[in-house]
């Protein structure tokens, strides 16, 4: 029962996660005596703590700007004011986590909502830039070495506790999404959760905290009903409405993480249909973070999901015409929009833009391959047989991606159908 539901939860932070990182934190002083707020900087000089709080608010939103490059100068810097902090640590594991999912076209709800991400041979792992993947593991290190100090001398020292549930939750994360190595991020998802409810139980007021806890009430409810079951018996309960009230007060009155909270609030309004709110929770996020166009590519698809594919279809024109996006990501628009056209059942408009994903010379090799899949299954809804085979042997001369192979033989043997809409 742990791992399945270790898996669920760690898909759905996912979703909460790779826009905005986990959990952030700022920095305030003095720290109180039980323990100090999210972020807090033991130091008695104020102009440093006053700096500290600086760099973290301008690499955080660096990050949220998908400016990977100024948020990992404002960490380092982070780390130089104050070496025996976890919080630069923390933050520089984060950054090197959501480039990297950046650079593999994996910053997008989509990727992790669908079975195909989790689809895996036992114990197989994707490949990974191993340099990337060091300097990742170091930066963890020093965050759980820097949160051991603390703990060390104040075992209830809430900021250290939280960050190192932060710390070990970017690491299952990481690699859950990165390696798609999901045994191993069981221990780390289950010690991050216990770690958070500590941070709970100490300060009920930390309110930042409450956006794992909410996620956690989520997930348990949302459990099929034999593992739901077995839950119960293991002492696990959860309430869909109490984990979203959770979320939602975080939105409203967390200090560093209101909008983390947002994201996870986003990624559970379209789970449960309540597409409205999921578009007014989209578009204050593009609002507010007008330079992170992955926002906007989720409006535009939000876009159709509620009935307004005209709209949604300008909103991806318009993000193809911006020549920073266009110079960047052409195939994760184009691919995201197909994805759209797709669950319409537009079959000749998702071809189109699947089309200029193979045709981008610049774009992400599993996205041709998993163009070329998707194409397939328009061709095949259409009726054109010869010319799905054609795309489903592509898919089978390529690397597998998620279950690419898998899929394209099953379509090879059996024509691909739609479901009734």
């Amino acid at each position: 029962m742990g791992a399945a539901l270790t898996l669920f939860l760690i898909a759905t932070l996912l979703i909460s996660n790779v826009f905005a990182g986990a959990q952030a934190g700022g920095l305030q002083s003095p720290a109180s005596t039980e323990g100090s707020k999210p972020g807090s900087l033991k130091t008695d000089e104020a102009g440093t703590s006053a700096e500290f709080e600086r760099l973290r608010t301008e690499g955080f939103d660096s990050v949220y700007s998908l400016d990977y490059k100024t948020a990992r100068e404002r960490f380092l810097q982070m780390t130089r004011v104050a070496p025996d902090h976890p919080a630069g640590y923390v933050y520089l594991a984060n950054n090197v986590w959501l480039e990297t999912l950046y650079l593999s076209r994996r910053l997008s709800t989509s990727v992790y909502t669908g079975g195909s991400f989790y689809a895996q041979e036992k114990d197989a792992e994707d490949k990974f830039d191993p340099k990337r993947d060091r300097e990742f593991n170091d930066f963890i290190r020093q965050a759980l070495a820097a949160t051991k100090a603390r703990l060390a001398k104040n075992s209830k020292d809430v900021e250290a506790i939280y960050y190192n549930a932060s710390a070990l939750g970017i690491r299952a994360a990481y690699a859950t999404s990165v390696k798609r190595s999901f045994s191993r991020s069981i221990a780390d998802a289950n010690d991050s959760i216990q770690l958070q409810r500590q941070v709970i139980k100490l300060d009920p007021e930390y309110v930042d905290a409450y956006l794992s806890i909410g996620l956690y009430e989520y997930v348990i409810d949302s459990l099929p009903f034999g593992w739901r079951l077995l839950a119960r018996f293991a002492g696990l309960k959860g309430s869909k409405a109490k984990g979203i009230e959770h979320l939602e007060l975080t939105a409203k009155q967390g200090k560093y993480t209101a909008d983390d909270a947002r994201v996870v609030l986003l990624g559970l309004y379209s789970k449960e249909n309540q597409l409205d709110r999921a578009l007014e929770t989209i578009t204050y996020l593009v609002k507010k973070y007008p330079r992170n166009y992955i926002f906007g590519v989720e409006r535009a698809a939000m876009l159709y999901r509620t009935g307004n594919a005209e709209e949604g279809a300008r909103a991806f024109g318009d993000l193809l015409k911006e020549e920073r996006v266009a110079s960047q990501a052409t195939d994760m628009l184009n691919f995201q929009w197909g994805e759209a056209l797709l669950a319409r059942q537009d079959y000749n408009g998702a071809i189109l833009r699947y089309r200029e994903v193979q045709r981008w010379t610049k774009s992400d090799p599993g996205l041709i391959s998993l163009a070329h899949l998707h194409v397939g299954e328009a061709l095949d809804a259409l009726g054109k047989r010869e010319e799905a085979m054609v795309e489903y042997q592509v898919v089978l001369k390529r690397d597998n991606i998620f279950d690419s192979h898998k899929l394209a033989s099953q379509y090879v043997k059996k024509p691909f159908v739609a479901a009734k809409s």
